[in-house]
């Protein structure tokens, strides 16, 4: 992740004297003021504006009756504690607001004693799990490194049993999460196109199994990216994203960074990289 910052990171750290968070790059936003932290991934900002940050899950209570969620309490009161009073300096992929207004940036803490980029403390501290949209993923990379970090020490969320790794082979399982942000590995049976959608299969049996499905518009962010999603056959993999039903449990894949391809010693990368290291994964 030694990525050098832009110009405008540079002066901050002429300013502050200290060294400013290595991250991925991305436009400049404005700077801004934390006036209060609603929950564990959203701050309402000094002109009235909330921001969610974007790539950076916090965990919600999975049930209504669980409204003192321990992982949800830990993550609000960590990310009150790291902006109570601090100046962010906010950076934007292509999508920069929801249908809200809400905004969706990349915040760093900027001030005296240090400088450091939120979104990686929290999801290195296990205080969050990355996560990311297809019109807002140029970070996601480097969170799912931070996140894998955090989940080998088992900190925050990672010790708690509703956070972990679900079994692609246990498709019933994992349909009691519909609706749900669930991480799921396994290897893949099959892989199929059908009028340009792509569908990766767990099972030998898709109707009952756990699939992958990517659209074809999709699927040209893969094919630019030099990787060949029919080469994922027989590569344990790990997939990110909300569980749907299609008849059976299902994830819709929209970038490659929803995707790591998991070593033979559980260590795992974004597949996010070139047509050979699919190929020669395990």
């Amino acid at each position: 992740m030694n990525v050098a910052r832009v110009s405008s990171a540079m002066l901050l750290i002429a300013v502050f004297g200290c060294q400013f968070a290595h991250a991925c790059s991305l436009p400049q936003g404005p700077a801004r003021a934390v006036v209060s932290v609603i929950d564990g991934d959203t701050l309402l900002l000094d002109d009235q504006s909330k921001l969610r940050l974007v790539g950076a899950l916090a965990p919600t209570p999975p049930t209504a009756d669980a409204a003192n969620w321990p992982p949800a309490a830990a993550a609000k009161a960590a990310l009150e504690k790291y902006v109570a009073g601090q100046s962010l300096l906010l950076e934007f992929d292509q999508r920069k607001t929801d249908r809200y207004g809400v905004l969706f940036a990349q915040a760093f803490v900027v001030n005296a004693d240090g400088s450091y980029w939120l979104q990686g403390r929290m999801v290195e501290e296990g205080l969050a799990r990355a996560y990311s949209f297809p019109d807002n993923h140029g970070c996601a990379a480097e969170l799912v490194e931070l996140e894998n970090g955090a989940r080998a020490l088992n900190r925050g969320l990672w010790a708690n049993a509703a956070y972990a790794i679900r079994d692609a082979a246990r498709p019933r399982d994992i349909m009691r999460f519909l609706g749900s942000f669930q991480l799921v590995e396994g290897i893949v049976a099959n892989a199929n196109a059908n009028k340009g959608r792509v569908f990766l299969d767990f099972g030998a049996d898709w109707h009952n199994g756990f699939s992958v499905a990517i659209e074809p518009r999709d699927r040209q962010k893969f094919e630019r990216a030099g990787i060949d999603l029919m080469a994922l056959k027989g590569v344990r993999v790990r997939v990110r994203g909300w569980i749907e039903s299609a008849g059976h449990a299902e994830i819709r894949v929209t970038h490659p960074e929803q995707i790591e391809l998991v070593a033979a010693d559980g260590s795992a990368k974004v597949v996010s990289v070139s047509e050979d290291a699919v190929a020669d994964a395990p």
